[in-house]
C-alpha cells in the first residue's frame, strides 16, 4: 500500500492523522491491539480481508477463556480495525471505493463473529430452532459501500420451521451486542426499514416479507431493497426470498410518474428535517448531496431493471456505469454522479473520522474545515467550499434533469361507465366504486396511481362483455379478496391479457368464480405455469403425490383439482383447445382423482369402471361420474367414495353415480361373475347399452381388465337382435316425448329431437351392429365415416355444435341443465362462447343442426335395424 507522496514514512502520516482524528487518538490511548499494530508500521499498512480476519479472531478468540471477555476481544479489535482502515483511506492512494470495501468486509465478518457468539451462548433449547435465521443488509452494508460510521440497515429473517420465539431473541441478543449503548457500541443498528417500521415485527418469515410488500410496499421500498442482500446466517433462506422479492424489486411497466414518490420524499426531507442554519452544510440530504446522488441512480434501475438485468446490481457505483452503458444516462451525467458521489463520500468519511461518530455536517468553525480541507488534499477551507458549491450545482442539475419533472399527481378516480348495457346499473356502480383505493384498503399513492392506470383497461374489457354485471361482480370480489390491490393492479396494468382473461372468466363461469374468490392466489400460480399444454393422467400422477395423513390428502388434492380445473376453463377461454380436447383434460383429471382414491382407500381388489361421459371422456364441469366398481371390498368402496365426494372448507372433487350397477342398489363392489350373469340373463337392452362407453379407468389390474371379456359377447349379441334396436327407437321417443317441458322444444339441445341423445343413440347403434369396441363417440363416428360419410359427417357436426353449448352451460352453472337459455344476454353469451354473433342467429343454427341430426339419425337406425333375428348356425 503507498503512501500519498506529501508523507515521507508511515509515522509522519500516522501522528498527521492522529492529529485531524482526535477520536482515533482517544482509542488509540485505551486500546493495547492497536497500540501493537502501531509499534509495526507494516500492520498498518495491510490490506486485509475476510481470510485475515478468521486469523486474527480466532487467535483472540482463544486467548479469551469466558463469553464476556470473548465480546471484550471483539469490540476490542473491531474499533482498532476501523482506526486503521481509518487511516489507510486518510494517507495512502487508495481510492474511496476501495476503502467502502474495507469498511464493508469489516462490517460483514463482525457480524458473522457476533451472530457466532450469541449463537453459541443462547440456550441449548433455543439453538436448534433457528436453522434458517438470516441477517439482511439495505442502505450502505447492502450495496457493500459502507462510510466510516454507517449505521447498519438490517433485517432478520426466519426459516419457515424455526421457532418465533427463539429466532427473537437470537436478534434481540445480536442487537444488543452490537448496539450497545452503553458501553463501546461495536455498531449503531437500524430496523427501521422493517415491515411497519418499529411496530414491525422483529424477526420475519419469507412468507410475512412477500406478503407485505405485495399488498403496502412503496416505491422507497422498492429502491430500499435493491441493495438488499443477505450478510450472515443461513444462506438458503436469504437466497429464496431475494428471488421471490425480484418481482417486487423490479417490476415490470412502472410509469416513471411513479418516481414522483422520491422526489416528494427528498423534497420533504430537505425542507422540514434540515434546519434553515444547516442547509448549506448539510452533505447528505441537502442540495446536491449524496442523496442527490443515490435517488435518481435508484430510481432509475427501478423503471429499467425489469428489461435490463445488468441494472439488477446493489452496486450504486456499477449501476451508474452500467446506466450509460445502455445509453439511460449521458455520459456526462454519469460522470457527474460518479464524481460527485466519490467527493460526498470522501468528505462523509473524514467528518466521521475525526471524532469517530455519525455527522454529515461540515464544520462551523474556520480552523476545524481546514482541517478537513487538507484531508481532503487541498490548500484551505475556502477552496473546500469552492468544490463543495461546485459539486452540489452539478449534481442538483443531473438529479433536476431526471426527477425533477416527476412532481406526485393528484388522486382521480374517474366516472363509472355508465353508457354500458348493464342489468342493475346501480348494483353494478357499487361494485364499480369498490375497486377504488380508500382508507379501508391502505391506499397508498402508488395503489391509486395503480388503479388509475387499471380503470381505462377495464372498462374497456367490461364494454366487451355481452354480461358486465357478472363480469364486473366477480372481478370486484376477487379484488375484495385479493389482499394487495396495489400489486395486482400494477400487474393488470403490466399485463392487459390478463385483465382481459379474468373478465372474461367472471363473466363465464358463476359455478368457477367463487372457486377462484376463495383461493385468488391461484390465478397467478396457474397462468404463470403455464396454459400452453394438454395435461394428462400421467402428467398428474407425477405432479401430485398422496400425503401419508388422510386429512392433508383430502384438503390436498382438492386445492389441486381447483387449480386444474381453473388451468382448463382458462385455456378454453382462450381459445387453445377446442372443447372435445377440454373434455379430455377434465375427463384425465378425474381418472386422476379416482385413482387416487384407490390408493387412498388402501389399493383395494377392485377398479372403476367408467361409463357415460366419464367413460367415453366427454366430462364436462359439474358432470356426475357414471362408474361401476368391479370386484370385492365394500367398506373401501365407501372409503374411495368418501375421497371424491366429502364436502369440506375447500368444496368436493366429483359427484359420482353409481346408479348403472346391477338393480341400481345394493351393494358397490360387484364381482366380475355377477356382472356377467347379471347382463347375460337379468339386464335391459338399455343397460347393456350404456356398455358401448364402459372403459377401465383406475385399480386393481386383475379385476379391472377381466370386466370386458365376459361381457362383450352379451353386448355383441345384443347389437345384432331385432328387439334391441326396438327398444332402442321407443327409449328415444319416449326420452323425447317425458323429458322435455310442453312448449320447450326449440330449447331441448340434449333430449329434444335431434339433439344430443339423437347423435349418441345413432353412434351406439351403429357401433353396436358394428361391434365397435370404442367408448369415445367422436371415434365411433370417424369410423363410420368410411362406410356412412354423408352421415356420419351430419352427426360430427351435431357432436361438435351441441357440445360446445354443453360445455359454456356447465362452465357458467356448473350443472346438466338440459335446456338452452331463453332469450336475452345469457344466449346471447352463449352464441358469443360458440363463434356466433347473437343468440338469435345461433338459434337458426341450432335448428338447422337439429333437423340434420334427426335425418341423419333416421337413417342411421334404418340401415341398422335388423329385419329379423338372424339365423342360428346348426
Amino acid at each position: 500500500m503507498k503512501l500519498q507522496p506529501r508523507w515521507k514514512s508511515v509515522s509522519e502520516a500516522w501522528n498527521s492523522f492522529l492529529s485531524f482524528s482526535s477520536g482515533s487518538l482517544e482509542i488509540l490511548g485505551t486500546n493495547e491491539i492497536l497500540a501493537s499494530w502501531v509499534k509495526k508500521s507494516d500492520q498498518l499498512l495491510e490490506d486485509k480481508g475476510s481470510g485475515k480476519y478468521r486469523i486474527e479472531w480466532k487467535e483472540l478468540g482463544l486467548n479469551a477463556d469466558s463469553p464476556s471477555r470473548q465480546q471484550g476481544a471483539l469490540r476490542e479489535w473491531q474499533r482498532a480495525e476501523l482506526v486503521r482502515i481509518g487511516f489507510l483511506s486518510y494517507a495512502t492512494l487508495s481510492t474511496q471505493e476501495d476503502s467502502a470495501r474495507r469498511l464493508t468486509t469489516l462490517a460483514e465478518f463482525v457480524l458473522e463473529a457476533q451472530l457466532e457468539l450469541v449463537s453459541a451462548n443462547a440456550p441449548e433449547a433455543d439453538q436448534s430452532g433457528v436453522a434458517g435465521f438470516t441477517v439482511l443488509a439495505l442502505g450502505k452494508l447492502g450495496s457493500g459501500d459502507l462510510n466510516f460510521f454507517s449505521d447498519l440497515d438490517l433485517i432478520f429473517l426466519r426459516g419457515a420451521e424455526d421457532d418465533a420465539e427463539a429466532s427473537t431473541r437470537l436478534a434481540r441478543a445480536l442487537v444488543g451486542q452490537l448496539d450497545n449503548r452503553g458501553g463501546h457500541l461495536i455498531y449503531r443498528v437500524d430496523l427501521r426499514l422493517r415491515p411497519e417500521g418499529d411496530r414491525g415485527s422483529l424477526v420475519l418469515t419469507n412468507e410475512a416479507l412477500e406478503g407485505y410488500y405485495a399488498a403496502f410496499g412503496e416505491v422507497w421500498e422498492r429502491c430500499a431493497w435493491i441493495r438488499g442482500r443477505r450478510v450472515a446466517g443461513d444462506q438458503e433462506n436469504a437466497y429464496e426470498l431475494i428471488q421471490s422479492l425480484q418481482p417486487f424489486i423490479y417490476p415490470k411497466g412502472l410509469s416513471p410518474s411513479a418516481l414522483g414518490e422520491l422526489f416528494e420524499q427528498k423534497s420533504r426531507t430537505e425542507d422540514e428535517l434540515i434546519a434553515e442554519k444547516d442547509k448549506e452544510r448539510e452533505i447528505k440530504r441537502g442540495r446536491g448531496g449524496l442523496r442527490e446522488v443515490e435517488f435518481p441512480v435508484l430510481g432509475l434501475q427501478l423503471l429499467h431493471g425489469a428489461r435490463h438485468p445488468t441494472l439488477q446490481t446493489y452496486d450504486l457505483r456499477r449501476a451508474i456505469r452500467n446506466l450509460k452503458n445502455l445509453g439511460i444516462l449521458e455520459e456526462s451525467e454519469a460522470a457527474t454522479l460518479l464524481g460527485g458521489y466519490d467527493f460526498w463520500r470522501k468528505l462523509e468519511d473524514l467528518l466521521q473520522m475525526r471524532l469517530i461518530r455519525q455527522t454529515h455536517l461540515l464544520p462551523e468553525k474556520r480552523e476545524e474545515l481546514s482541517q478537513v480541507a487538507k484531508a481532503m488534499d487541498l490548500k484551505n477551507s475556502g477552496q473546500l467550499e469552492d468544490r463543495v458549491d461546485d459539486w452540489r450545482r452539478r449534481v442538483r442539475e443531473v438529479y433536476e434533469s431526471i426527477l425533477g419533472g416527476l412532481k406526485p399527481k393528484s388522486v382521480f378516480i374517474s366516472d363509472w361507465p355508465g353508457k354500458l348495457k348493464w342489468g342493475n346499473p346501480e348494483v353494478a356502480k357499487a361494485a364499480w366504486d369498490g375497486l377504488a383505493p380508500s382508507g379501508e384498503v391502505h391506499a397508498t399513492a402508488r395503489t391509486i396511481e395503480n388503479f388509475e392506470r387499471m380503470q381505462p383497461l377495464l372498462r374497456q374489457e367490461l364494454s366487451k362483455c355481452v354480461r358486465p354485471d357478472r363480469a364486473l361482480a366477480g372481478f370486484t370480489n376477487f379484488v375484495g379478496k385479493y389482499g394487495a390491490r396495489s400489486l395486482l393492479y400494477e400487474s393488470l396494468c403490466v399485463s392487459p391479457k390478463a385483465l382481459e382473461l379474468l373478465v372474461r372468466f367472471f363473466e363465464s363461469s358463476a359455478f368457477l368464480g367463487p372457486k377462484l374468490v376463495a383461493r385468488p392466489e391461484l390465478f397467478e400460480e396457474v397462468t404463470r405455469a403455464g396454459l400452453d399444454e394438454a395435461r394428462t393422467v400421467k402428467y398428474h400422477q407425477k405432479a401430485w403425490k398422496m400425503p401419508k395423513d388422510p386429512e392433508e390428502a383430502l384438503e390436498g388434492v382438492r386445492g389441486y383439482a381447483v387449480a386444474e380445473e381453473l388451468r382448463i376453463a382458462l385455456r378454453g377461454l382462450l381459445g387453445l383447445q377446442e372443447v372435445e380436447g377440454l373434455q379430455r383434460e377434465l375427463t384425465a383429471l378425474a381418472d386422476a382423482c379416482l385413482g387416487w382414491a384407490w390408493e387412498f382407500a388402501g389399493k383395494p381388489k377392485w377398479a372403476w369402471i367408467g361409463l357415460g361421459k366419464a367413460g367415453g371422456e366427454g366430462l364436462s364441469f359439474g358432470s356426475d361420474l357414471d362408474l361401476l366398481v368391479v370386484g370385492e371390498g365394500e367398506d373401501s368402496v365407501q372409503k374411495a367414495v368418501r375421497f371424491l365426494t366429502e364436502e369440506r372448507a375447500s368444496g368436493s372433487l366429483f359427484k359420482v353415480d353409481f346408479r348403472l350397477r346391477p338393480y341400481a342398489e345394493g351393494a358397490l363392489a360387484v364381482s366380475v361373475k355377477r356382472y356377467a350373469e347379471y347382463y347375460e340373463k337379468e339386464a335391459q337392452g338399455w343397460e347393456i347399452q350404456t356398455l358401448c362407453r364402459a372403459r377401465i379407468i383406475a385399480g386393481a389390474k386383475e379385476p379391472g381388465s377381466q370386466f370386458w371379456p365376459n361381457v362383450e359377447k352379451v353386448w355383441i349379441k345384443t347389437g345384432k337382435s331385432p328387439k334391441f334396436f326396438a327398444e332402442l327407437k321407443e327409449m328415444r321417443a319416449r326420452i323425447a316425448t317425458e323429458r322435455v317441458p310442453s312448449g320447450q322444444e326449440e330449447r331441448a339441445y340434449k333430449t329434444g329431437v335431434g339433439g344430443l341423445i339423437d347423435v349418441e343413440f345413432a353412434a351406439q347403434a351403429w357401433q353396436m351392429w358394428e361391434g365397435l369396441v370404442e367408448p369415445n363417440t367422436q371415434k365411433v363416428l370417424q369410423k363410420m365415416a368410411k362406410k356412412m360419410p354423408k352421415e356420419a359427417h351430419t352427426l360430427e357436426e351435431g357432436l361438435r355444435f351441441w357440445s360446445a353449448a354443453e360445455w359454456w352451460m356447465r362452465m357458467d352453472e356448473g350443472r346438466g341443465s338440459a335446456l338452452l337459455p331463453k332469450k336475452g344476454v345469457d344466449l346471447d353469451w352463449l352464441a358469443k362462447k360458440c363463434g356466433s354473433n347473437g343468440g338469435g342467429k345461433w338459434m337458426e343454427a341450432a335448428d338447422k343442426i337439429r333437423k340434420e341430426v334427426r335425418s341423419g339419425y333416421e337413417e342411421i337406425l334404418l340401415q341398422v335395424s335388423p329385419k329379423r333375428e338372424p339365423k342360428k348356425k346348426i
